[in-house]
């Protein structure tokens, strides 16, 4: 169909956008004029970017937007909706490439707002530039300086423990640029009391790396009386002292608490848990985690689109793609069944599904692989689960791409659909611009686990030739999913000497395994509460865990069962770091209504109250003995180009042009006004369906199953 070829210039006119030269657009404007017809709007003012809902606005069908934006949206509509309404619209979006005018650089810092007394809690720094300088940074915390230095890293880590009560953190950036409010950033960390944990079993060398960190309360018997606790360790306890008392842990951890489950000569294997009521509430089900011969059918999706062309390091992305895969083909199982997918804007057969110790060229099909076309992902998501779904046993999809789609939405509902057919991906992100987040959802949607290109030991542990421990005694524990709050940034040096046999349910998640593939520490929610499954003692075989070096294992998986730890208390204040002029929650649990002359308190639940704060001056505030912290407005907090807002122009088929390109522009929108409108059947619905029945039937089942227990 063709169209009138014309376009819609949209100028961020937000306060960080003063950060960069406007003084082309005019003329802009009027080259494209004499080209096309040609509009001009300014979107965005002040201290709030509504990117999202400003271009909205302004979408109709069939046109072309001409953006001028750093693509930081901190308020409305997201970005992902935005390019989705235009695909609906048959629209395009590009951009203007940002030249500075001026340089600028903030700072941030993350980490706990709570924690408890001695607690390692682990703080990021972040530094955002408009270009890369160093800068000078100090950090203090309770007016001490802790850091002290001159930098050009974007994320600074520092460990910092704390005793009782609040603790305020600074973080400070001097150097010479244009906005001076963002130079400093407030954090604020409530220290609250030991939270109350329960252990059945333990010995001292246990209950002597914990109490300085928790109330520690020693169990003789499971009864009601757990309910007093946050958190609960079984620490090497069989199947004949739990199964009676299943009832009673199981509603106790479904109502919000935790549970942490400890290996040794008396528990899962060694303690009779296979087939008992005490499995049903593990991560775990009691089996050695070998693999037999046709039970695990793997298919590769491999992006070769446009974007893949770019360079990643000093070879292209593509080139990169293809070797990982090749690699891991290598170090899959002769026992396991092997396919392969090639996509951009559609699905190619590499290999259908066939026994890797009958398959001749697959490794020579995937080196011949050419980049180029369109990004829709779930073109070869689709097809993966396709080639799968008359396979037995387990079903896997190795998924490598830089996560760049021009579908976000379609490729998110056929993430979902692999999860309602027991498929589970496992994601590699290839390229300093991948789309982590897409990449990771991928993963975590399907039970699976994303990687990052060097971490392919990941996958020969999971599908390669299950090595025998045979007359091996030592094994060096290796960190198999990096993406949860117990391992990010674990470094474990610690070597394990025996462990129980057990393999990782569909729904959990597999954090730690022996370097030969054994799981150590799977982790898993039942009802509204989690359970670890530590598949080792720290006694006879595990006893390195306890060592200075290893011993954050113990006290993340703790506080990860415990969640938030004021939870079960009588009464407490919370009130979070917010921002200058903007709403900050105030929550406060008591017997009697709290009374302020500045903020009203409305009753939420039994026992809590809300209100609503404003302040207007940057840094720390006090109210009721509460510490919280205001800084400065996040509109002058995200510097410089969102990388992500490239995924919306990629999804658009839209284009980044220099302001001084008019003729390119103009050719570019006249052929794009030419372009075919496409009806397009969706069939989101069936995907939406599917779930919904999957997740009404697992509660159906979970009803029955409880039924039949009491």
């Amino acid at each position: 169909m063709s169209g009138d070829p014309k376009v819609k210039i949209l100028i961020d006119n937000s306060s960080s956008m003063q950060l960069y030269e406007t003084s082309n657009l005019i003329k802009l404007k009027e080259d494209l004029e004499k080209r096309i017809p040609t509009d001009i709007e300014y979107i965005a003012t002040g201290e709030e970017t509504n990117l999202g809902d400003s271009i909205l606005a302004n979408l109709r069908k069939n046109d072309n937007i001409l953006l001028f934006t750093d693509g930081n949206n901190n308020i409305g509509a997201d970005l992902g909706d935005v390019a989705l309404a235009a695909i609906n619209y048959n629209s395009t979006i590009s951009s203007l490439e940002l030249k500075p005018k001026y340089y600028d650089a903030s700072v941030k810092i993350t980490g706990s707002e709570k924690t408890v007394s001695k607690a390692e809690n682990v703080f990021i720094v972040k530094i955002q530039q408009t270009e890369k300088r160093k800068v000078y940074l100090t950090v203090e915390v309770d007016g001490r300086k802790i850091i002290d230095k001159t930098t050009d890293e974007n994320e600074i880590k520092f460990t910092q423990s704390f005793d009782n009560g609040y603790h305020r953190i600074t973080a400070k950036i001097i150097q010479d640029d244009y906005f001076t409010q963002n130079n400093i950033y407030y954090k604020t960390v409530k220290v609250v009391p030991k939270p109350k944990l329960g252990i059945y079993g333990g010995n001292k060398d246990l209950i002597t790396l914990l109490d300085p960190l928790y109330e520690l309360n020693i169990i003789t018997e499971i009864d009601e009386k757990i309910n007093d606790y946050t958190g609960v360790i079984i620490d090497n306890k069989d199947a004949t002292a739990l199964n009676e008392k299943t009832n009673i842990l199981g509603s106790y951890i479904a109502e919000g608490n935790g549970m942490l489950v400890i290996g040794g000569d008396k528990s899962y294997d060694s303690g009779n848990y296979k087939g008992s009521r005490f499995e049903q509430l593990l991560p775990v089900h009691i089996a050695k985690a070998g693999r037999k011969k046709g039970e695990t059918s793997v298919i590769f999706v491999i992006d070769v689109s446009g974007s893949t062309g770019h360079y990643f390091g000093s070879s292209l992305k593509t080139d990169v793609e293809k070797t990982i895969a090749i690699n891991m083909i290598k170090d899959l199982s002769l026992t396991n069944y092997v396919g392969a997918v090639a996509f951009n804007d559609k699905a190619y057969t590499i290999q259908d599904i066939v026994l890797l110790s009958q398959e001749k060229n697959l490794e020579d099909n995937i080196a011949k692989l050419k980049y180029g076309g369109d990004t829709y992902i779930e073109e070869g998501i689709l097809k993966a689960v396709e080639m799968l779904q008359n396979s037995g046993g387990s079903k896997n999809i190795i998924f490598i791409s830089d996560g760049k789609t021009q579908h976000e939405d379609e490729s998110k509902n056929a993430f979902k659909l692999a999860a309602t057919k027991g498929i589970r991906i496992y994601s590699i992100g290839v390229g300093d611009d991948t789309y982590k987040q897409l990449m990771k959802y991928a993963a975590d949607t399907t039970g699976g686990t994303y990687f990052e290109p060097e971490e392919g030991q990941g996958i020969k542990l999971l599908f390669g030739d299950a090595e025998s421990s045979g007359n091996k005694k030592i094994f060096p524990l290796y960190v198999f999913n990096k993406n949860h709050f117990i391992t990010d940034g674990l470094k474990l040096k610690a070597n394990i000497y025996g462990f129980n046999q057990a393999a990782p349910k569909t729904s959990s998640r597999l954090l730690i395994t022996t370097d030969i593939g054994d799981p150590v520490l799977t982790v898993g929610r039942y009802g509204l509460g989690r359970v670890a499954a530590l598949t080792t003692d720290y006694g006879t075989y595990g006893f390195e865990l306890l060592n200075k070096d290893n011993s954050l294992l113990f006290t993340r998986t703790i506080n990860w069962i415990i969640g938030d730890p004021e939870r079960n208390n009588d009464n407490f204040i919370a009130i979070n770091d917010g921002r200058v002029n903007q709403d900050i929650e105030i929550l406060i649990k008591s017997k009697q209504q709290p009374t302020s002359d500045k903020y009203v308190f409305y009753k939420i639940d039994d026992e809590l109250y809300r209100a609503i704060a404003r302040v207007d001056n940057i840094g720390f505030n006090t109210l009721q003995g509460a510490v919280f912290a205001a800084n400065y407005p996040i509109e002058y907090e995200d510097i410089g180009n969102n990388e992500y807002f490239q995924n919306v122009i990629i999804s658009t088929n839209g284009k980044i042009f220099k302001d001084t390109d008019a003729e390119q522009i103009a050719e570019f929108i006249k052929t794009k006004s030419k372009r075919e409108i496409v009806t397009k059947s969706s069939y989101s619905w069936i995907l939406i369906l599917s779930t919904l029945l999957v997740y009404v039937a697992e509660i159906i089942y979970r009803r029955l199953k409880i039924y039949k227990n009491q």
